[in-house]
């Protein structure tokens, strides 16, 4: 018996059987099916995750923030972190260990914070696969125009601002790092009496004066709270502040002509002496400020709140929360006349990673040098396993459609031997070997499993077809309005079709084999009599 017998034979007895081979067809076609559904679905995520992620500049960045440094427990006297009473060994460390932090937080003074010096920021430079690193100087402070001001938190930007460039509503950014310009918000203009639209274009070129440093209240604004209680507007004018200031210069020398008592009077002097010794407190709070004066170059619009909700922790808070933003040499020379900057440390950078790099490698090269760092690493891998373990229990269900229309076909096939014993008997007398009768079997194994899967394939493929953008309407509207860049979520490799069919026949062939085994077995006289 030839190949081309064997396959006649086996689609013989398929086709005398049609209700029972259709039923076992449809079992493996649909088992094939949710196979190859389910598979396609999981690498379609995968990929969807990976061009999400990968495929947006926000990835590749790394924020990098400064942290206290480690505590000297050697410095602190032992009886104040000496845990007392009967515990487990882990509640005592963690006891202790809040122990040491609120000594080190209560201290004076306080302990320092591990800044980015820029020697650390060199070695962050030198990191395989780091592009780019930009850092940032902020200060409360005040802007000017003419005899109109307002508060407005400075920023000073070392690198492009080019974040800022979808909020512009007037004007440019910055033409060169050294530019004597700046960047202002509509909310500070508006302040600053500057509100109609058309005013927003004449702003642009104007001169400001910008004050930055301490937010330590002054003199003049503790005596005007003082003696008038809370402020109409809550902040004073440059003109009152002016003459408030005198008044706070002048007062010390006139304590004699108010009905006060020796005692009140030294009371009051220590309050209006400027201390002389170096204090406890941070340096920002120190009062101390640096002017510098600019013209505007460019108006952004405020983030609105829900603007703000739609920020992660990659979003530079620098550049969400500022007022003011200049250039960075502009910047780095005017925040540079404080005295707590001449350090030359830094609390935050931006790090930007080139694409295809090993972020997870550079966010624990830079952990490990003291720093907190933030990245869309671990979000990148918490949505890669979530998806793993979606796809797995989707093919678990797969296979277990498969088994069970393997089962099907093990009946299908022990019934067919059943009732053709006589035609097994007669191949047999023939001279069909038993290797013969039993590859007869499993060929007819083979065919069901080669057909379901060839009608799953395409019922699956169909099915994707419709599934695709529904799933994609389904996740667009999870995204807040950001453009998806997967155009599909289903994946079809070429593998998928090759592999869905072998497996499904060797699952079919698989189950076949029992039913096989047993025809080869009959022997040729008793199945002539049993016909």
């Amino acid at each position: 018996m030839n190949f081309v017998q064997l396959l006649k034979f086996a689609l013989g007895g398929l086709w005398r059987q049609k209700v029972r081979t259709s039923l076992t067809l449809v079992g493996v076609t649909v088992g094939t099916c949710a196979l190859a559904f389910s598979v396609s679905l999981g690498l379609g995520l995968r990929a969807f995750i990976d061009t999400e992620f990968k495929g947006r500049d926000d990835f590749w960045r790394v924020v990098v923030r400064a942290d206290d440094a480690p505590p000297d427990e050697s410095t602190i006297p032992p009886e104040k972190i000496t845990v007392q009473g009967s515990m487990s060994d882990e509640r005592r460390a963690r006891i202790r260990e809040a122990l040491v932090d609120r000594y080190q937080h209560a201290r004076s003074p306080r302990p320092a914070t591990r800044l980015l010096t820029p020697d650390k920021l060199d070695a962050i430079a030198h990191i395989p696969g780091v592009a780019e690193i930009r850092t940032y100087r902020t200060g409360d402070g005040r802007v000017w125009i003419d005899s109109s001001e307002t508060p407005a938190s400075a920023l000073s930007v070392s690198g492009r601002l080019d974040d800022l460039a979808p909020r512009l509503l007037a004007g440019r950014l910055p033409s060169a790092p050294d530019a004597e310009e700046i960047v202002v918000s509509e909310y500070a203009l508006y302040q600053l009496g500057i509100r109609d639209d058309v005013d927003l274009e004449r702003a642009v070129g104007r001169t400001v004066k910008l004050d930055v440093g301490g937010v330590k209240q002054s003199q003049a604004t503790t005596m005007a709270r003082a003696m008038l209680g809370p402020l109409p507007t809550g902040e004073l004018t440059r003109g009152q502040v002016q003459v408030l200031e005198k008044i706070a210069a002048a007062l010390p020398k006139k304590l004699s002509a108010f009905d006060l008592s020796i005692a009140e009077q030294l009371e009051l002097q220590k309050l209006l002496t400027p201390p002389t010794e170096p204090s406890d407190e941070r340096p920002g709070e120190s009062g101390k400020t640096a002017s510098g004066t600019f013209r505007i170059c460019g108006v952004v619009s405020r983030l609105t709140r829900d603007e703000r909700k739609k920020t992660t922790p990659l979003d530079s808070w620098e550049l969400t929360q500022g007022e003011v933003f200049l250039p960075p040499t502009t910047g780095d020379k005017l925040f540079g006349k404080l005295p707590w900057q001449k350090e030359g440390g830094f609390y935050s950078a931006d790090v930007r990673v080139t694409p295809g790099s090993e972020l997870p490698s550079i966010v624990s090269q830079i952990e490990a040098m003291g720093f907190r760092a933030h990245s869309g690493a671990k979000w990148f891998a918490a949505a890669k396993r979530e998806v793993t373990l979606i796809a797995a229990g989707l093919n678990l269900f797969a296979f277990i459609a498969l088994f069970v229309a393997s089962v099907g076909i093990t009946n299908t096939l022990v019934t067919s031997v059943v009732e053709r014993t006589g035609e097994i008997g007669i191949l047999r007398a023939v001279g069909a070997t038993r290797g013969q009768v039993m590859g007869l079997f499993l060929t007819e194994g083979a065919l069901i499993g080669c057909a379901g899967a060839v009608f799953g394939l395409a019922l699956a493929f169909g099915l994707t077809i419709w599934a695709d953008k529904w799933v994609q309407t389904l996740i667009a509207g999870q995204m807040d309005g950001h453009k998806m860049l997967s155009t599909t979520i289903f994946v079809f490799p070429w593998w998928l079709w090759a592999g869905s069919v072998c497996f499904a026949v060797a699952v079919t062939t698989l189950a076949a084999l029992y039913p096989a085994r047993r025809a080869s077995q009959i022997h040729p006289i008793e199945a002539l009599r049993y016909g």
